[in-house]
């Protein structure tokens, strides 16, 4: 297999990676504000102190983001298959005729 090849499943891989980490550690977040890990009833203001959210809406902001995130990470996924699937076609078919097997006329 060539380069190419291997570059296209390193893609695909990182496609499957992140899926699964959607659906392992992704599924239960742990929620964080600068560095400190929130609780159900805190508050997390912002470095100005202009806006204020609360455990719950991080919570949510995060499960929002899981589909969008693994939806991105399953096209990256089938790109990556589909690119060494053509990789494979493309280096196995030449478009010439080999020797043994003449061009049908």
């Amino acid at each position: 297999m060539t380069r190419r090849w291997w570059a296209h499943v390193a893609l695909a891989a990182v496609g499957v990676i992140v899926v699964v980490w959607v659906l392992t550690v992704g599924a239960n977040p742990t929620i964080s504000c600068r560095e400190v890990v929130m609780h159900p009833g805190d508050t997390c203001a912002n470095a100005q102190g202009t806006r204020v959210q609360t455990y719950q809406e991080r919570y949510d902001a995060a499960q929002q983001a899981r589909p969008v995130i693994g939806g991105v990470g399953a096209l990256v996924a089938a790109f990556g298959a589909g690119l060494a699937v053509a990789e494979v076609r493309r280096a196995g078919s030449s478009g010439r005729t080999r020797p043994d097997r003449p061009a049908a006329a």
